[in-house]
């Protein structure tokens, strides 16, 4: 046996520097949360359609068996089991859309089943149209049309393009959600805004259209989001100040109130269902000032109505409006006067009335007298993407 010419001292020092720098290694690599090829099954998964989520032959070598998701029924999902306990994480993937109609890779994150409902959050991937969108869902209700500045479009090398596939990652730290497309170190959409902290993570379809495939997934444990610049993408201008937000809801409820609705102060009844009496309760809006109704009232299940109040003072040399952009259908009353009903906007804008191309709402637009004006808004869910307004006061000397 030849010998290596170094003392036992030497040797001593280069074992001890080679197992510190094997610790270091496994000190900072990635904690694995998950992980799937889908060359085995699906006992990771929880699905609730086996026709519709199932494990094919891509007929290519690259990737072999992927997971296809097809769309079925309007709650279809594919959520990773054990997932709601995970802390901030992180999970990468590919995407392919094998088929040019409407499609998209929808990302459920803080998935909550509370109250016999079920809301998640969510944002797609859109498969023909190639660009993101956010996407929460109250009650399986999607709320897109409340969130329009948050759309991206996906060109050039973060393209989709049908046929290829394309990388993916989205990142979750409590409340917050960050989605990757193409480019790993930078996300497309950062949304902090969706109102659970936790909760079951997975995968849907769009609810009609092609399938999705998707392969090689990956999920690690993060210490923190890994992208820390300003609100994506680039441009928003949230001013939250402007909006009312001083609110009170009752409900939700099984059906209207008319005595309710009648009282100059509403704040002073309460609504009795089924021997249940229903109080006032403050409700906050979200950090843009959207009065989220998709949190209250239900789109599947039948506590469909609900009352949002709010009171608004008037100097008495003012003239006052209350202007709204909404996806909401209301019925209004102002100081228990009956002001009418409105129809739902396509979108409901966080600019509304200063960007000139987000005007406020022309079927609602109520006038505030001097002093003291109770304003009741009735809400009614079941209405396939509505849950949602924002409200603002446009004040002028008389």
């Amino acid at each position: 046996m030849k010998s290596s010419g170094l003392p036992p001292a030497a040797w001593l020092t280069v074992a001890t520097l080679l197992f510190s720098v094997a610790v270091g290694a496994q000190a900072t690599a990635p904690r694995s949360l998950f992980g799937d090829d889908f060359e085995g099954d699906l006992s990771g998964w929880e699905i609730n359609s086996e026709d519709a989520i199932t494990i094919i032959d891509s007929r290519d070598e690259t990737h072999g068996q992927v997971l296809r998701l097809r769309p079925e029924h309007s709650t279809l999902f594919a959520l990773i089991r054990g997932s709601e306990s995970w802390p901030a994480y992180r999970i990468e993937g590919e995407v392919l859309f094998p088929t040019d109609e409407h499609s998209y890779l929808g990302f459920i994150y803080n998935l909550h089943d509370h109250d016999g409902r079920i809301d998640l959050g969510s944002l797609y991937i859109k498969g023909n149209g190639s660009y993101v969108r956010i996407n929460p869902r109250r009650d399986w209700n999607p709320a897109r049309m409340l969130h329009e500045e948050f759309r991206v479009e996906l060109t050039g090398d973060d393209a989709i393009v049908i046929g290829e596939w394309q990388r993916f990652a989205f990142e979750v730290e409590g409340a917050v959600c960050h989605l990757y497309v193409a480019d790993m170190k930078t996300p497309k959409v950062t949304f902090p805004y969706f109102e659970f902290d936790s909760g079951l993570a997975g995968f849907k379809p769009r609810v009609v259209g092609g399938p999705v495939w998707i392969d090689n997934l990956r999920a690690t444990a993060i210490d923190g989001l890994s992208y820390r610049g300003p609100m994506l993408p680039a441009g928003i201008e949230h001013r939250p100040e402007r909006m009312v937000r001083d609110w009170q809801v009752l409900g939700p409820l099984r059906g209207t109130h008319g005595e309710l609705e009648r009282r100059a102060s509403p704040l002073v009844a309460s609504a009795v269902e089924n021997g249940v009496e229903h109080r006032w309760r403050t409700f906050a809006t979200d950090p843009r000032g959207a009065v989220v109704t998709g949190r209250v009232v239900d789109f599947l299940g039948d506590r469909t109505v609900a009352y949002f109040h709010t009171t608004i003072e008037v100097a008495e040399n003012a003239s006052a409006k209350l202007e709204f952009s909404t996806i909401d259908e209301m019925a209004v009353w102002r100081n228990g006067r009956f002001e009418g009903y409105s129809r739902a906007d396509q979108f409901a804008w966080h600019d509304f009335g200063l960007n000139p191309d987000h005007p406020p709402s022309p079927y609602t637009s109520l006038a505030l007298d001097p002093g003291t004006n109770h304003v009741l808004i009735r809400i009614r869910g079941g209405r396939y993407a509505s849950g949602g307004f924002f409200a603002a006061v446009r004040s002028e000397p008389r």
